[in-house]
């Protein structure tokens, strides 16, 4: 019963079943060890797993480390000195060598001191450092926070790019299952004399380009799924496939001057050079702390033996003192007046910087802006393409079907069509791409 039923088939419905059955195993093989992957869980991976973002963050912590070792300038010193020698008795020579006298002379000598000072006043030194370390605390801050958004934006790109390499493989594998339709109706009418040899080598050469574009596509797939492998910290040669759940196309209209304005308000380069004038400043202070006197409070405890005036006794003397002591370097003040003039020429291009940082920002928010609102229009443009595209198509293969056109006519139309929704699939996650490098370019990512 089941030789009947098959046989009652016409051919061109079995040959398109059993394509349909080869192309189902050809994505089945293909989808063997591929690992399923959220945009949210690639981008938590790399925050936790990304070589340059714990490297950024190390940074931070060591300059934390910096700052409570500046901070202890603060704090008094104390310390320990002991000393024991052993003298042998002096020889008094007259003469040249002439004659001598041994000395009876102790020859166990010790003395040890306890000391502690403690700085009231170094010209603001203290603290300007202090406060120069605070700053490279927070520079340090903001570059993890660069590198992380860094990360955040190359990982949202690769994964789109990704998941459109995945939708052009799926559209082509369904040009050549249609292709290898065509292929077996023209060779049964080329064997017909109803169809010329050319038709036959024309649809066999699409069918080898569309072969080539798979095979490229999929190598395309292998290199980003690596790279995004090292971005997040899987195993590498892992390949990866996008799933977009949750992920619609952006519809909500932004302005050019408040995406500016937020780039300024969020941009981590902007704080960065911020910052950077900031640093400068605290050095022309550091620097000019030079010309000023430093002040310290002391305090020792010593003690020695024997003690060793008015004459050498055989006793123990001890004592303390408690006092100030002030040290000014009068040369500073001619000493480091280049230095100081350094560091102003340093703020004046540190302010230069910002400027031009904030110049590239603005590139930047205009150039995303407008690939953003070309993408978003280009949706539609596309939108329109697929529809007379498949209204060309149904027109062909109407004609096609009451054989008032040849079957290199329906292949035309059937390849337009795929190509427009490749080109409409390609607009919808460049819509995406553009959206996600928008906020980036605004800080918000």
């Amino acid at each position: 019963m089941d030789c009947l039923v098959l046989k009652s088939l016409s051919k061109e419905f079995v040959i398109l079943i059993i394509a349909c059955f080869f192309c189902k195993i050809g994505f089945s093989q293909n989808e063997e060890g591929v690992r399923i992957i959220k945009l949210d869980e690639a981008i938590q991976l790399g925050i936790e797993n990304n070589n340059q973002l714990k490297m950024a963050k190390s940074d931070v912590t060591i300059a934390n480390e910096n700052l409570d070792q500046t901070q202890i300038a603060k704090a008094p010193i104390f310390g320990v000195n002991m000393s024991y020698n052993y003298i042998g008795n002096p020889k008094v020579f007259e003469g040249f060598y002439e004659k001598n006298v041994t000395v009876d002379f102790y020859n166990q000598q010790a003395s040890a001191n306890i000391y502690a000072s403690m700085p009231l006043y170094y010209g603001g030194v203290i603290n300007n450092q202090i406060d120069k370390q605070k700053l490279i605390v927070s520079m340090q801050e903001s570059v993890a926070k660069m590198t992380e958004t860094e990360i955040k934006q190359t990982i949202t790109t690769q994964f789109f790019t990704l998941e459109k390499l995945y939708k052009q493989i799926e559209v082509t594998k369904q040009n050549i299952v249609n292709t290898n339709l065509r292929i077996k109706q023209l060779e049964s009418r080329v064997s017909n004399g109803q169809n010329l040899k050319s038709d036959l080598l024309r649809t066999e050469l699409q069918k080898s380009n569309f072969e080539v574009a798979v095979f490229r596509s999929s190598n395309s797939i292998e290199l980003i799924s690596n790279y995004l492998d090292i971005l997040t910290g899987l195993p590498t040669n892992t390949k990866l496939k996008p799933v977009l759940d949750g992920i619609l196309i952006p519809k909500k209209e932004v302005s050019l001057e408040e995406s500016l304005n937020e780039a300024y308000q969020n941009r981590s380069e902007i704080k960065r050079s911020e910052i950077n004038v900031k640093i400068a400043e605290s050095s022309l202070d550091i620097t000019k702390s030079g010309f000023k006197p430093n002040i310290n409070a002391n305090l020792l405890f010593n003690t020695q033996y024997p003690a060793q005036w008015p004459d050498y006794t055989d006793n123990i003397l001890n004592y303390w003192a408690a006092g100030f002591s002030l040290s000014w370097d009068i040369s500073s003040l001619y000493n480091i007046k280049h230095k100081a003039n350094a560091d102003k020429l340093q703020i004046d291009k540190s302010n230069v910087s910002l400027n031009a940082t904030k110049d590239i920002i603005n590139q930047d928010v205009k150039a995303a802006y407008v690939r953003f609102t070309e993408s978003v229009r280009n949706i539609t443009t596309f939108n329109k393409d697929v529809d007379l595209a498949l209204s060309n198509y149904k027109i062909v293969k109407s004609r096609y079907d009451n054989d008032f056109a040849v079957i290199s006519d329906i292949v035309d139309a059937e390849l337009q069509l795929n190509e427009a929704k490749i080109s409409l699939n390609n607009a919808n996650i460049d819509a995406i791409i553009q959206y996600y490098s928008l906020q980036y370019a605004m800080g918000k990512l």
